[in-house]
C-alpha cells in the first residue's frame, strides 16, 4: 500500500503521534487491567513503527 502526503501532512501526523504516544504511555502506567495494558502496549509500538518511517521520510 502507498500513501502519498506533502510535507506540510507528514509533519502535521509526525507531531500528533509524538504527543499522542506520551499520553498512551501514561494510561498504559495507570494501572489499567493486564489484558487492556497488553493491547495498549501493542498499539504503542505500532505507533513509533510509523513514526520512525515518517521520521526516515525527511
Amino acid at each position: 500500500m502507498n500513501l502519498e502526503l506533502t510535507n506540510q501532512e507528514k509533519d502535521m501526523l509526525i507531531m500528533v503521534l509524538e504527543n499522542f504516544i506520551p499520553d498512551l504511555r501514561a494510561q498504559i502506567a495507570s494501572g489499567v487491567k493486564h489484558d487492556w495494558k497488553v493491547k495498549l502496549h501493542e498499539e504503542e509500538e505500532i505507533l513509533k513503527v510509523i513514526l520512525d518511517k515518517l521520521k526516515a521520510l525527511k
